[in-house]
């Protein structure tokens, strides 16, 4: 029974590791309160390249979604899922909308690149009402265009308690778009 026991456990830590980056760490499981004693406060851009071929008028971006979680080291990450049927595929920290105290979050943003090239901003802003929690962004350049983009910061917890609303934007040349997630503090 031992031995079974075992080979259950070594399988669901296989399985769990399944969509982090070879050799990346992961943070603690939602229901532990354990903490990686060094926790990655970097951002994470990840650009995919895809076959887009776009009728006239298409919108040069269009936006994917906001979303959050734990905070773990690598992820986001591209054709990474374990299993899955092509490299058209991303890595993300597990979607949670409930921020315990003491845990370090990643904020994501994703849109699709159909045809811009150049610099662009991203943003996140987090409020409670109409009183400001959190705001926080970053610069980069997409490389060509063509593809689906990805960008998570990581962010301690401000200290607040109670429900509040997510927004992402960005901002590249003329093009923008948004998207809301709520959020609960502990």
């Amino acid at each position: 029974m031992h031995s079974h026991r075992r080979v259950l456990f070594l399988s669901a830590a296989l399985a769990l590791s399944g969509c982090s980056a070879a050799g990346g760490a992961g943070a603690a499981p939602s229901g532990s309160s354990a903490q990686p004693a060094a926790p990655d406060l970097t951002s994470h851009f990840v650009f995919h390249p895809l076959a887009i071929h776009p009728d006239a008028g298409t919108p040069a971006i269009l936006m994917n979604f906001v979303a959050d979680g734990p905070n773990q080291a690598g992820v986001p990450c591209i054709d990474c899922v374990n299993g899955a049927s092509n490299s058209d595929n991303v890595g993300m920290t597990g979607p949670s909308s409930y921020v315990r105290t003491n845990f370090v979050w990643q904020y994501a943003i994703s849109f699709t690149d159909i045809s811009y090239k150049g610099k662009c901003n991203v943003a996140w802003t987090i409020v409670a009402g109409k009183k400001t929690i959190d705001s926080f962004g970053a610069t980069f350049n997409l490389p060509s265009p063509g593809g689906f983009v990805l960008y998570a910061v990581a962010r301690n917890r401000p200290k607040y308690s109670g429900p509040a609303v997510l927004t992402g934007k960005y901002t590249c040349g003329k093009n923008t778009g948004s998207g809301k997630a709520p959020l609960q503090f502990e």
